[in-house]
C-alpha cells in the first residue's frame, strides 16, 4: 500500500494521496507510515497527512493525534534498536541509509543537548529515526526521551495542521516554492536551541 502511495511524480502522488485520504483505510495507513518514519523506514507521514487535512479539515485533531501516538511509538522502537539491538540491527540500518558518517554527529547532539535536540528535531530535516536510534545508543534516560519525543512529535504535527488550516491548498505550493528556505530555517532553529542550551 505504501509503495502505491508514493511516486516521483507530484501529480501522481497527489491523486493517490487524495484517494487514500478519503478512504476508511486512510487513518490506519497514516498511523503505519508515522510509526515507520520514526523507527525503520524513510517515509514521511506529512505526505499523506497534508492531503487528508485538506480534504477532511474537521478531523484535524483526530488525524494529528493518530500521527503523534504512532510516531511516538515508532520512536520508542527506534530507541530500542539503538539501546538493545545496535550491533544486530541498528548499525546495519544506519549503513543501508548511508548515514554512517552522520550518525556519530547525531549521537553527539543527543549526548550534548539531551531532550532539546529531540524536540528541536521537529523543525529540522534530520530524519527522526536516526535521532531516536542515537538516543538509544547514548543510553539517554528513557522517560526523558519519551517525553521529548511526544512533545517534539506534537509540535511538528500541530505546526503542519495549523499551516494547512490557515493556508489551505496554497500550503502545498508554498512548501514546493520555499522548501530550501524552510530547511535552512530548521537548521538555524536547531543551532539556536543548542546555543541557548550551552549557556544554561
Amino acid at each position: 500500500m505504501m509503495m502505491f502511495l508514493f511516486s516521483t511524480s507530484r501529480d501522481v502522488w497527489r491523486r493517490r494521496a487524495e484517494a487514500f485520504s478519503d478512504s476508511r483505510w486512510g487513518p490506519a495507513l497514516l498511523a503505519l507510515i508515522a510509526f515507520a518514519d520514526s523507527s525503520i523506514l524513510p517515509v514521511l507521514p506529512d505526505l499523506l497527512l497534508v492531503p487528508m487535512l485538506l480534504i477532511r479539515p474537521e478531523r484535524s485533531l483526530f488525524l494529528c493525534t493518530v500521527c503523534v501516538l504512532a510516531s511516538s511509538a515508532g520512536a520508542l522502537v527506534g530507541y530500542g534498536i539503538g539501546h538493545l539491538g545496535w550491533a544486530a540491527v541498528g548499525q546495519t540500518l544506519v549503513e543501508v541509509y548511508g548515514q554512517s558518517d552522520n550518525f556519530r554527529r547525531y549521537q553527539n547532539l543527543v549526548e550534548e543537548w539531551g531532550l532539546w535536540i529531540i524536540i528541536a528535531k521537529s523543525f529540522t530535516p534530520i530524519p527522526f529515526k536516526f535521532i531516536a536510534i542515537a538516543a538509544g545508543v547514548a543510553s539517554m534516560n528513557l522517560l526523558t526521551f519519551t517525553v521529548a519525543a511526544v512533545v517534539g512529535r506534537l509540535l511538528h504535527f500541530a505546526m503542519v495542521a495549523a499551516l494547512v488550516l490557515i493556508l489551505g491548498p496554497q500550503f502545498v505550493r508554498w512548501i514546493e516554492k520555499y522548501h530550501r528556505w524552510l530547511v535552512g530555517f530548521g537548521l538555524l532553529t536547531a543551532i539556536g536551541v543548542g546555543i541557548a542550551w550551552s549557556f544554561r
